[in-house]
């Protein structure tokens, strides 16, 4: 009876400490993958520029032209030139990554800035929303 018990307790121990490893690996696992994400425009808007230093040239102005929009403020030149670039052909995955990234960023700022009042933020999230849906 004892030893039942004995590994009945080894077994738990042995169980508990593969869990913890197990949620310790997923836990870190974003931040040390390497994966890219970006939480203010500045961050997305420098996200871009990287992920479009090798594009041709019509391809990265559009990518300035958002990164400086984001950058600024200008939400609905960014919404319009995020939409630009990612109708574009040939966007590579970090590109598409980049996109995705300012897409999300820009549209938690647009709703931030929609509580606050902001009529802009509110004519570009509408104009992000219908790029969604295309």
């Amino acid at each position: 009876m004892k030893t039942h018990f004995r590994r009945l307790g080894l077994l738990t121990v042995n169980f508990g400490a593969v869990w913890l490893l197990l949620l310790n690996g997923c836990r870190n696992s974003d931040r040390d993958s390497g994966a890219m994400t970006a939480s203010t425009p500045k961050e997305a808007a420098s996200q871009l520029e990287q992920a479009f230093t090798a594009a041709n040239p019509e391809v990265k102005k559009n990518a300035e032209t958002a990164s400086t929009a984001l950058r600024n403020g200008d939400y609905e030149k960014a919404v319009v030139s995020l939409q630009t670039i990612r109708s574009g052909k040939g966007i590579t995955l970090e590109q598409g990554i980049a996109i995705h990234t300012s897409i999300v960023m820009l549209e938690t700022k647009l709703i931030n800035a929609m509580e606050t009042g902001d009529e802009s933020a509110k004519r570009a999230y509408e104009l992000l929303k219908r790029m969604k849906r295309n």
